[in-house]
């Protein structure tokens, strides 16, 4: 008898937080995904393992290829609305981030700055999601860093040229 009291009580308890706070009762039964559950949810794939990776690089040379790698393989995908997110979101991190690791690269590169694909990819993206005037700015930034082309290996004036199209 003690147990049916006690449950009624405890039902009773439940009710009464429900009414003063709804939220209470979808917090509870949503379960977040933080990233100590995501094993427990399903396998990490190397995407997963790039960006755990990306946390813990200081490098600005191992954070360049982390990012471009992550920003290739999320662009490879992006019909996908979640990865179309993942891939700007670390397109535009790669984009901040590229005038300082700038000097690091020349000098890993003979005094030349690299292809570094994530600006054409995004300035592309921009475009297509019908934000041209978003890609102006990195098309500008590429060229006043002295980028490649990725493709052709050549200034990236044809990139400039696409822009003012």
């Amino acid at each position: 008898m003690n147990w049916l009291l006690l449950s009624a009580a405890a039902l009773g308890l439940a009710v009464v937080a429900l009414r003063r706070n709804p939220s209470w009762l979808k917090g509870i039964l949503q379960l977040e995904a933080s990233a100590a559950l995501r094993p427990l949810l399903r396998r990490p794939t190397a995407l997963d393992r790039l960006i755990d990776n990306l946390r813990r690089e200081r490098d600005p040379l191992g954070r360049h290829r982390l990012l471009e790698a992550i920003v290739e393989e999320s662009h490879r995908r992006r019909s996908d609305p979640a990865m179309n997110k993942l891939f700007q979101r670390f397109a535009w991190m790669h984009v901040n981030e590229l005038p300082e690791m700038a000097e690091a690269l020349k000098a890993a590169n003979g005094g030349r700055m690299p292809a570094v694909a994530s600006f054409q990819l995004l300035a592309s993206a921009l475009e297509e999601d019908g934000h041209p005037e978003d890609a102006g700015p990195i098309r500008e930034q590429a060229v006043a860093l002295g980028l490649m082309d990725s493709v052709k290996a050549e200034p990236i004036g044809k990139i400039k040229k696409a822009g003012s199209k």
